[in-house]
């Protein structure tokens, strides 16, 4: 018997395969090699408890990979009632008013948005950062992070300020870089980054082979834009930032192919069509924030078109700027009441991977499924009477609430 691996079971045991394997009366076990806590051994619990002395069987319980949020801004958890919801337009006109009073003091929301990851299950995170004010406190908190510095802005006389700012805070993410912080890289978005900024940026990530984001066609006016120089966008430039004569800095084909061969994270993608999905699925992943997209575009993306492009969805909460929080769970199961027509059973196992499996692969992390040598990132939730269900992928979605114990590369940060 080896008595520095531990074992851990459960009444059900989510693998979080693309087939989505669950084990009756399962157990993980995991021990430390190379300074790394992996899993060794994923099968019946009985049979590993004959291997393994250090076990704890959790009843009514369901173990798997703790949740990958690969999509979230710390910086604006302080908003609560500030920003208006309905419409894209009315939202970024408020974020533009308000958004100074929401990012003033932001240490005690970025240390709740912290709790609430863990608490929800969370392991990692794909963390976009503004301002680089939410570093420090991540780089020291138990969550993997996924660490995405923005560029952001369009007025040409302010570019070399505006990459002097990104470089600054590039740099700095690079210094508290370790197993657990890794810098990346994020485009705001094609309305409000200019073409020369953005090039520059994605050069560094070219050459530093770090991870890429960026918002996409989250709006029909941004789509409207980007055709057509008209509509609503327009009249944003000529009236909230006073430039005159705007036009759009590309079409949607330059902007795209400027992340050819980057392996991007693409996030919203709501009015994306079919020939952009193809793009999107040949050299990167999409990534929809289902509560989000209802509050600021009062829709959420297509999943039939998703598959037909071959994309697998990925599932994040965004930022409190558009949501009533950050908890993951309450995130999915807003989705599986959001979508009406989809068979409940198949809509679950989706939503599970999404938040799993193919976020983790998209943030280049070794987590995200219950295999032997990845990382153990391990979640438990309490469960009650879930040997009893022939639907346990709906039930864990519909009853669980606060993860029982979460382990981060081994280690139990929830207890």
């Amino acid at each position: 018997m080896n008595q520095s691996i531990k074992l851990i079971g459960g009444s059900k045991v989510f693998i979080c395969d693309e087939g989505f394997s669950v084990i009756d009366e399962g157990g993980v076990a995991f021990q430390t090699q190379n300074g790394k806590n992996l899993i060794i051994e994923v099968g019946k619990y009985k049979d590993l408890k004959l291997k393994y002395i250090d076990s704890t069987f959790y009843e009514d319980s369901i173990i798997l990979p703790s949740f990958v949020n690969a999509h979230i801004h710390f910086e604006f958890g302080n908003n609560i009632s500030s920003f208006e919801y309905g419409g894209f337009d009315r939202w970024l006109k408020s974020v533009m008013k308000k958004r100074d009073d929401v990012l003033s003091d932001i240490t005690q929301c970025v240390q709740a948005g912290i709790k609430e990851q863990l608490e929800s299950g969370v392991g990692s995170v794909g963390a976009i950062s503004s301002y680089g004010n939410d570093a420090q406190a991540l780089s020291n908190s138990p969550l993997r992070v996924v660490y995405f510095n923005e560029a952001i802005g369009s007025t040409p006389s302010a570019i070399d300020f505006l990459y002097s700012d990104f470089l600054n805070r590039y740099h700095a993410s690079r210094e508290l870089q370790s197993d657990r912080f890794i810098p990346a890289i994020a485009i705001h978005s094609p309305y409000s980054v200019h073409s020369v900024l953005a090039k520059k940026v994605l050069e560094i990530a070219r050459t530093d082979d770090v991870r890429t984001s960026v918002h996409f066609l989250e709006s029909f006016y941004e789509r409207e834009w980007l055709e057509s120089s008209k509509g609503w966008f327009k009249d944003f430039y000529e009236e909230v930032l006073k430039i005159k004569s705007p036009k759009p800095l590309y079409n949607i084909t330059e902007f795209l192919e400027m992340f050819e061969g980057l392996d991007t994270l693409f996030v919203h993608c709501l009015f994306a069509n079919r020939s952009e999905l193809d793009f999107i699925s040949k050299n990167g992943y999409l990534i929809s924030c289902p509560r989000s997209n209802r509050l600021l575009n009062n829709t959420y993306i297509d999943l039939s078109l998703l598959a037909c492009a071959n994309l697998h969805p990925i599932f994040a909460t965004d930022g409190k700027s558009s949501n009533n929080n950050l908890n993951m769970l309450d995130e999915l199961r807003s989705a599986l009441f959001g979508y009406t027509s989809s068979d409940l059973d198949e809509l679950s196992k989706v939503l599970i991977l999404g938040a799993t499996l193919y976020p983790a692969r998209a943030l280049r992390l070794d987590c995200g499924i219950l295999q032997s040598g990845k990382y153990a990132d391990i979640s438990v939730f309490h469960s009650e009477q879930i040997d009893k269900s022939s639907q346990a992928p709906l039930q864990f979605l519909l009853h669980s609430k606060k993860v029982k114990t979460l382990y981060i590369n081994g280690h139990s940060v929830i207890k």
